[in-house]
């Protein structure tokens, strides 16, 4: 994670006690800066949040995940073929298979207000989320970052705005080691093991 902050914001962060001097007791509470917003949410929900400054270390990573299921990855599950391109995965691509372990994908937006991931149809198909492998990696750029679920949707209609996608929704229930009431009453119904994959302006 201090490879992303340093990364993403040039420098270290000051000491609080020093930083609350500058500003003085009566200034207004610092913005927080929007993807450390979600990068926070999304891992306190559970999610595995990586930064990945080249698309090699994208592929490394990814690599890596896939090591972690040894003779269960014959195929993987990619609607979009060209996120597999960029990842180079060595891994039979299929369309149709949602038994295989692994989905790959990329996105729409990742929201910081809950730290969800907002997919639709160019990344789902009809699917339903329950219905898609258990394991999710989604390779997103840091372009994508929305504030609210609304601006997703803002976002999604300017983007598409000749043809509005189906079946948007939002990836928001991750597979936890520590099961608390609300994962613990989703459990079975979209809740996934999802890694991120932020990469330097991929879109």
């Amino acid at each position: 994670m201090s490879k992303f902050w340093s990364s993403l914001f040039g420098k270290k962060a000051a000491p609080k006690q020093a930083e609350a001097e500058e500003r003085g007791p009566h200034m207004p509470a610092k913005e927080v800066p929007i993807e450390q917003t979600f990068a926070e949410k999304f891992t306190k929900l559970g999610g595995k949040f990586v930064y990945c400054e080249q698309l090699e270390d994208a592929k490394a990573t990814f690599a890596d995940i896939v090591k972690q299921y040894p003779n269960q990855v014959r195929e993987l599950l990619c609607l979009n073929p060209a996120v597999g391109e960029k990842l180079d995965v060595g891994i039979t691509l299929t369309k149709t298979n949602l038994n295989a372990k692994i989905m790959l994908c990329n996105c729409e937006s990742l929201v910081a207000y809950d730290g969800s991931v907002v997919v639709c149809e160019h990344q789902l198909g009809a699917n339903k989320l329950a219905d898609l492998p258990e394991t999710i990696v989604i390779l997103a750029g840091t372009r994508q970052f929305a504030k609210t679920v609304s601006d997703a949707l803002k976002n999604i209609k300017h983007r598409y705005a000749d043809s509005i996608p189906l079946n948007i929704t939002s990836i928001k229930q991750y597979k936890s080691e520590i099961l608390n009431d609300d994962n613990y009453m989703n459990y079975g119904n979209g809740v996934k093991e999802v890694y991120l994959l932020l990469l330097e302006d991929f879109s």
